[in-house]
């Protein structure tokens, strides 16, 4: 009976190892998928057999790491022993969006296979060779003097790595996959938005002879096709014509993430790895006495923060997050942290609900007399012109946080130790528009993968860009510190504004 129990269970390998749908179907119980995901499925064995690498250039909101979350556990249940490695070169990444399509499907299963899932990014069926790990591509520390980097020391018969955003990893760490993907069981797949022109991303993704390449376009989809929701969770209709009137069908953000194609011009990220540690390790910085301040994003209800940023000449000394405020209280933290600074500017988010907040401060007796208050609105266009806008800014948000990153790069600021903050600021895009100017991608498609507003970024780059102004201080004899105690019935205390 065992003998055939075993039979039986090596022929069912055999089917799944050949057809990863079958897997699919009867392991994960996924009864409905849509035509480039089967092509997707099917490539998988092939891949394996020809030692060719899978790249999946995709537009937004597809299923490639739904689908990928899947092939992961497919591998792990029919190679035995094997090592499955999910990467992306953020925690996020990794952990919400490649773990957790994993763990989607792990939780949905008609079949249990046998495997131990932890918290972190792991799940285990033996320890010494048989599991699947999640890491991200960020290297620090000693993986970062290694020559093998953080996939050193992945050793298996059977490996398969699988790589999302890719379009934003460095291309050493593309060597260093190549370097542990050796063996005779091998499948490495990489998928992203191709928003890079160039780039070993890109580059595999025209290298259709050695690669195996998947072009999935948002056009191409069941809910955009039959404009309705066939398969919840692919992109709808409305968010592709959305798009198509917001950015135009020349837009580069147009072509890599609704056609799912290389863009004519790159869409490149802002902000470095290198650069956020640079940030991290400031504790000084140069510059005038008296260039202190206060720099607020102000958000609406829901899952938005209100942040506050304030600090010294380019250090980050002091922050404010929350969830809900409202206008006077924004105006009374806003003053409060800034007088702790020996500030001498407050800059508000203007765009939106932030001047709500700027009115407020300005009704308070003396505050216009002792602080700069700047009304930042980020969305003012400047004029296609050399003399007046010789670095070819699109708008005072992109000139300020491109000199956001300048400071950061001559060591004139620094950057709190925040997790979130530091995700904003590496996932953060660019390109040049059609007025040849240069664009900060929109807050909402930032939003969109960040699944959340960008507030601790937008505070920190208004608060570097303040600081830029080197604004002179007002008249130092109209300090009113008796304003800002709270527990006095004055003008600026909260009960009375």
């Amino acid at each position: 009976m065992k003998k055939q129990n075993d039979q039986l269970h090596c022929e069912l390998i055999d089917a799944w190892k050949n057809d990863t749908r079958i897997y699919f179907r009867d392991v994960l119980g996924v009864d409905k998928i849509w035509r480039l995901q089967d092509e997707l499925l099917l490539a998988c064995p092939r891949a394996i057999k020809e030692h060719k690498h899978i790249y999946i250039a995709s537009g937004h909101s597809l299923g490639k790491d739904w689908t990928c979350g899947g092939i992961a556990l497919w591998f792990l249940h029919c190679y035995s022993p094997s090592i499955v490695i999910e990467t992306a070169p953020t925690d996020r990444q990794v952990k919400k969006v490649m773990w957790g399509e994993t763990m989607a499907h792990w939780h949905n299963k008609v079949v249990d296979l046998g495997g131990k899932p932890y918290t972190d990014p792991y799940l285990e069926i033996r320890k010494e060779d048989w599991y699947l790990i999640g890491f991200t591509t960020k290297e620090g520390g000693a993986s970062a003097q290694a020559s093998g980097g953080k996939f050193q020391g992945f050793h298996s018969p059977n490996v398969c790595v699988i790589v999302t955003e890719a379009q934003a990893v460095e291309d050493n760490i593309f060597d260093q996959i190549d370097a542990v993907t050796t063996n005779e069981n091998v499948l490495v797949i990489f998928l992203g938005n191709p928003t890079r022109a160039s780039g070993r991303f890109a580059k595999g993704l025209r290298d259709k002879k050695n690669n195996i390449v998947f072009n999935f376009s948002c056009l191409d989809n069941p809910n955009y096709v039959q404009k309705k929701t066939v398969i919840p969770g692919l992109c709808s209709y409305e968010w592709v014509e959305d798009k198509r009137t917001k950015w135009g069908e020349s837009d580069p953000r147009w072509q890599g993430r609704v056609l799912g194609q290389i863009p004519d011009k790159s869409i490149n990220n802002i902000f470095k790895q290198k650069d956020i540690d640079i940030g991290l390790t400031i504790k000084d910085c140069p510059g005038k006495r008296h260039n202190n301040g206060v720099a607020m994003d102000v958000s609406g209800e829901g899952d938005d923060d209100n942040v506050i940023y304030a600090g010294k000449r380019g250090l980050v000394l002091d922050g404010k997050i929350k969830n809900i405020s409202n206008p006077s209280t924004n105006a009374i933290d806003c003053l409060n942290m800034c007088e702790a600074q020996e500030g001498n500017f407050v800059l508000i988010d203007c765009d939106g609900l932030g001047i709500g907040t700027w009115q407020e401060i300005v009704k308070i007796p003396l505050a216009e007399d002792r602080y700069h208050i700047i009304k930042f609105h980020g969305s003012t266009r400047f004029p296609k012109d050399p003399i007046k806008n010789p670095d070819n800014y699109e708008n005072l948000r992109a000139k300020a946080t491109f000199t956001a990153l300048k400071r950061l790069q001559e060591g004139k600021a620094s950057i709190p130790n925040d997790e979130l903050l530091h995700e904003e600021l590496l996932e953060v895009k660019y390109f040049e528009n059609k007025r040849g100017l240069i664009q900060i991608e929109e807050n909402e498609d930032l939003k969109e993968r960040l699944l959340r507003s960008p507030d601790r970024m937008m505070a920190w780059i208004m608060l570097q860009y303040g600081f830029s102004l080197e604004l002179d201080p007002k008249d130092p004899k109209k300090r009113r510190d008796v304003y800002f105690d709270e527990t006095e019935e004055l003008s600026f205390n909260p009960r009375t504004v």
